[in-house]
Protein backbone atom coordinates (compact mmCIF):
# COMPACT_ATOMS: atom_id res chain seq x y z
CA UNK A 1 0.00 0.00 0.00
CA UNK A 2 1.49 4.06 -0.29
CA UNK A 3 2.55 5.15 2.26
CA UNK A 4 1.03 8.10 3.42
CA UNK A 5 2.96 11.94 2.90
CA UNK A 6 3.18 14.51 5.01
CA UNK A 7 2.18 18.07 4.68
CA UNK A 8 4.19 20.38 3.50
CA UNK A 9 5.60 22.78 5.13
CA UNK A 10 6.87 25.69 2.90
CA UNK A 11 6.83 26.64 -0.58
CA UNK A 12 9.45 28.73 -2.24
CA UNK A 13 10.34 29.60 -5.92
CA UNK A 14 14.03 27.90 -7.30
CA UNK A 15 14.61 29.08 -11.13
CA UNK A 16 10.59 30.02 -11.90
CA UNK A 17 9.82 26.42 -10.56
CA UNK A 18 7.57 26.13 -7.17
CA UNK A 19 8.93 23.67 -4.84
CA UNK A 20 6.81 21.71 -2.33
CA UNK A 21 9.61 21.47 0.69
CA UNK A 22 7.85 18.47 3.14
CA UNK A 23 8.87 18.26 6.71
CA UNK A 24 10.49 15.18 6.07
CA UNK A 25 14.03 14.40 7.23
CA UNK A 26 16.31 12.66 3.68
CA UNK A 27 18.22 10.00 5.20
CA UNK A 28 21.58 10.61 4.94
CA UNK A 29 24.11 8.43 2.72
CA UNK A 30 25.65 8.78 -0.75
CA UNK A 31 23.12 5.42 -1.94
CA UNK A 32 19.83 7.21 -0.63
CA UNK A 33 21.10 10.36 -2.59
CA UNK A 34 21.31 8.66 -5.63
CA UNK A 35 17.81 6.88 -4.97
CA UNK A 36 16.14 10.34 -4.86
CA UNK A 37 18.37 11.72 -7.51
CA UNK A 38 16.66 8.88 -9.92
CA UNK A 39 13.33 9.17 -8.33
CA UNK A 40 13.55 13.13 -8.83
CA UNK A 41 14.61 12.96 -12.29
CA UNK A 42 11.62 10.13 -12.99
CA UNK A 43 9.59 12.30 -11.35
CA UNK A 44 9.99 15.63 -13.88
CA UNK A 45 10.02 13.41 -16.99
CA UNK A 46 7.29 10.84 -16.31
CA UNK A 47 8.59 7.98 -15.88
CA UNK A 48 7.16 5.03 -13.85
CA UNK A 49 10.37 3.80 -11.25
CA UNK A 50 10.14 -0.28 -10.51
CA UNK A 51 12.44 -1.45 -7.72
CA UNK A 52 14.35 -3.48 -10.51
CA UNK A 53 14.31 -0.36 -12.57
CA UNK A 54 15.96 1.51 -10.04
CA UNK A 55 18.55 -0.56 -9.13
CA UNK A 56 19.42 -0.75 -13.43
CA UNK A 57 19.32 3.01 -13.23
CA UNK A 58 21.84 3.66 -10.78
CA UNK A 59 24.15 0.50 -12.02
CA UNK A 60 24.20 1.97 -15.83
CA UNK A 61 24.80 5.42 -13.99
CA UNK A 62 28.14 4.19 -12.24
CA UNK A 63 29.31 2.14 -15.53
CA UNK A 64 28.55 5.52 -17.33
CA UNK A 65 30.74 7.52 -14.35
CA UNK A 66 33.73 4.61 -15.14
CA UNK A 67 33.48 4.95 -18.76
CA UNK A 68 34.51 8.80 -18.73
CA UNK A 69 37.16 7.80 -16.45
CA UNK A 70 35.76 8.21 -13.19
CA UNK A 71 34.61 5.92 -10.31
CA UNK A 72 31.39 4.79 -9.47
CA UNK A 73 29.69 7.32 -7.06
CA UNK A 74 26.13 5.78 -6.77
CA UNK A 75 27.15 4.05 -2.88
CA UNK A 76 26.26 1.03 -4.56
CA UNK A 77 28.29 -2.80 -4.60
CA UNK A 78 27.17 -4.15 -7.20
CA UNK A 79 26.69 -7.82 -7.20
CA UNK A 80 25.77 -10.66 -9.48
CA UNK A 81 22.16 -11.32 -8.54
CA UNK A 82 18.92 -13.11 -9.69
CA UNK A 83 17.85 -10.35 -12.01
CA UNK A 84 21.44 -8.81 -12.68
CA UNK A 85 23.45 -6.23 -11.10
CA UNK A 86 22.17 -5.52 -7.68
CA UNK A 87 22.46 -4.25 -4.09
CA UNK A 88 20.84 -5.35 -1.28
CA UNK A 89 21.51 -2.23 0.81
CA UNK A 90 19.15 -0.81 -1.67
CA UNK A 91 16.06 -2.43 -0.05
CA UNK A 92 17.04 -0.58 3.53
CA UNK A 93 17.69 2.66 2.03
CA UNK A 94 14.06 2.41 0.43
CA UNK A 95 12.63 1.86 3.59
CA UNK A 96 14.01 4.21 5.31
CA UNK A 97 13.01 6.94 3.16
CA UNK A 98 9.08 5.31 3.10
CA UNK A 99 9.36 6.13 6.41
CA UNK A 100 10.98 9.25 6.58
CA UNK A 101 8.05 9.97 4.06
CA UNK A 102 10.38 10.87 1.35
CA UNK A 103 9.44 8.04 -0.93
CA UNK A 104 6.03 6.70 -1.88
CA UNK A 105 5.79 2.89 -2.13
CA UNK A 106 3.09 0.77 -3.69
CA UNK A 107 3.80 -2.85 -3.51
CA UNK A 108 1.82 -4.59 -6.27
CA UNK A 109 3.14 -8.04 -6.38
CA UNK A 110 0.10 -9.99 -4.81
CA UNK A 111 -1.41 -8.74 -8.88
CA UNK A 112 -0.79 -10.27 -11.75
CA UNK A 113 2.75 -8.84 -13.27
CA UNK A 114 2.83 -6.62 -10.85
CA UNK A 115 5.92 -5.01 -8.92
CA UNK A 116 7.17 -2.53 -6.26
CA UNK A 117 7.05 1.33 -7.58
CA UNK A 118 8.69 3.52 -5.75
CA UNK A 119 8.13 7.59 -6.25
CA UNK A 120 8.83 11.07 -5.00
CA UNK A 121 6.65 12.37 -2.27
CA UNK A 122 7.02 15.85 -2.61
CA UNK A 123 9.32 17.96 -5.05
CA UNK A 124 13.01 18.36 -3.78
CA UNK A 125 16.40 19.81 -4.49
CA UNK A 126 19.12 18.19 -6.30
CA UNK A 127 20.36 15.70 -4.10
CA UNK A 128 23.32 15.01 -5.71
CA UNK A 129 26.91 17.29 -6.99
CA UNK A 130 25.61 18.74 -10.84
CA UNK A 131 27.79 16.08 -12.32
CA UNK A 132 26.44 13.45 -11.19
CA UNK A 133 23.35 14.97 -11.31
CA UNK A 134 23.76 15.51 -15.10
CA UNK A 135 25.19 11.50 -15.53
CA UNK A 136 21.54 10.29 -13.56
CA UNK A 137 19.65 12.48 -15.95
CA UNK A 138 21.22 11.41 -18.97
CA UNK A 139 20.25 7.43 -18.19
CA UNK A 140 17.28 8.03 -17.21
CA UNK A 141 16.24 9.80 -19.87
CA UNK A 142 17.82 7.53 -22.58
CA UNK A 143 16.57 3.79 -20.02
CA UNK A 144 14.04 5.36 -18.14
CA UNK A 145 10.69 4.40 -20.34
CA UNK A 146 11.98 0.62 -20.80
CA UNK A 147 10.76 -1.76 -18.80
CA UNK A 148 12.65 -3.71 -16.10
CA UNK A 149 12.96 -6.33 -18.22
CA UNK A 150 14.63 -4.61 -20.83
CA UNK A 151 16.94 -3.03 -18.69
CA UNK A 152 17.52 -6.09 -16.76
CA UNK A 153 18.66 -7.88 -20.35
CA UNK A 154 20.79 -4.77 -21.06
CA UNK A 155 22.74 -4.98 -18.24
CA UNK A 156 23.25 -8.85 -18.73
CA UNK A 157 24.99 -7.47 -21.76
CA UNK A 158 27.40 -5.22 -20.16
CA UNK A 159 31.39 -5.82 -19.43
CA UNK A 160 31.44 -6.80 -15.81
CA UNK A 161 28.34 -8.79 -16.00
CA UNK A 162 29.69 -10.83 -19.32
CA UNK A 163 32.55 -11.50 -17.49
CA UNK A 164 30.70 -12.57 -14.31
CA UNK A 165 28.73 -14.84 -16.10
CA UNK A 166 32.05 -16.12 -17.53
CA UNK A 167 32.50 -17.15 -14.43
CA UNK A 168 29.80 -19.03 -13.29
CA UNK A 169 29.60 -17.75 -9.58
CA UNK A 170 27.08 -15.68 -8.69
CA UNK A 171 27.18 -13.11 -5.70
CA UNK A 172 30.22 -12.29 -7.17
CA UNK A 173 31.51 -8.25 -6.82
CA UNK A 174 31.36 -6.60 -10.38
CA UNK A 175 34.36 -5.33 -11.88
CA UNK A 176 33.15 -2.27 -13.66
CA UNK A 177 36.26 -1.14 -14.54
CA UNK A 178 36.02 -3.91 -17.12
CA UNK A 179 33.75 -1.44 -18.93
CA UNK A 180 36.38 1.16 -19.02
CA UNK A 181 38.88 -1.68 -20.29
CA UNK A 182 36.48 -2.87 -23.31
CA UNK A 183 35.78 0.78 -24.25
CA UNK A 184 39.40 1.51 -24.64
CA UNK A 185 39.99 -1.83 -26.56
CA UNK A 186 37.35 -0.82 -28.59
CA UNK A 187 38.92 3.04 -29.45
CA UNK A 188 42.14 0.69 -30.39
CA UNK A 189 40.70 -1.24 -32.35
CA UNK A 190 38.66 1.74 -34.58
CA UNK A 191 42.48 3.56 -34.50
CA UNK A 192 43.58 0.56 -36.28
CA UNK A 193 40.96 -0.34 -38.74
CA UNK A 194 41.22 3.89 -39.59
CA UNK A 195 45.20 3.60 -40.02
CA UNK A 196 44.46 0.27 -42.11
CA UNK A 197 42.07 2.29 -44.53
CA UNK A 198 44.62 4.82 -44.95
CA UNK A 199 47.40 3.13 -46.12
CA UNK A 200 48.02 2.83 -49.70
CA UNK A 201 47.24 0.04 -51.41
CA UNK A 202 50.51 -2.41 -52.02
CA UNK A 203 50.32 -3.54 -55.49
CA UNK A 204 51.60 -7.37 -56.31
CA UNK A 205 54.12 -8.36 -58.09
CA UNK A 206 53.63 -11.62 -59.94
CA UNK A 207 57.13 -11.54 -60.84
CA UNK A 208 58.64 -11.74 -57.25
CA UNK A 209 56.36 -14.30 -56.17
CA UNK A 210 57.68 -16.68 -59.51
CA UNK A 211 61.39 -16.02 -58.56
CA UNK A 212 60.44 -17.23 -54.87
CA UNK A 213 59.17 -20.31 -56.21
CA UNK A 214 61.75 -20.95 -58.17
CA UNK A 215 64.90 -19.83 -55.72
CA UNK A 216 62.94 -23.03 -53.39
CA UNK A 217 62.99 -25.31 -56.47
CA UNK A 218 66.52 -24.50 -56.85
CA UNK A 219 67.29 -25.09 -53.08
CA UNK A 220 65.41 -28.41 -53.02
CA UNK A 221 68.49 -30.62 -53.35
CA UNK A 222 70.79 -29.06 -51.37
CA UNK A 223 67.62 -29.33 -48.26
CA UNK A 224 67.69 -32.75 -49.38
CA UNK A 225 71.38 -33.71 -49.02
CA UNK A 226 71.75 -31.67 -45.63
CA UNK A 227 68.52 -33.57 -44.10
CA UNK A 228 70.23 -36.61 -44.83
CA UNK A 229 73.51 -35.56 -43.24
CA UNK A 230 72.19 -34.71 -40.17
CA UNK A 231 69.49 -37.95 -40.05
CA UNK A 232 73.11 -40.56 -40.66
CA UNK A 233 74.81 -38.53 -38.01
CA UNK A 234 72.20 -38.90 -35.50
Amino acid sequence: MDVPIRPCESLRTAKGVTILSAIFAQPSGVLSSSVLAVLKVARETGCQITRTKLAKLLYFADLAAVEEGQSPFTGATWRWRDHGPYDNSLIRVEESLAENSAVSIFDAREWAYGGVTLKLAAEIADPLPAHEMGLIRRIVIEHGAKTATALRDLSYKTSPMVEAQAGGEREVLLDLNRVRRAKQVQALRQRYSQRRSQRPVQERDALVGDALRQEIREMQDYRHRANGKALREN
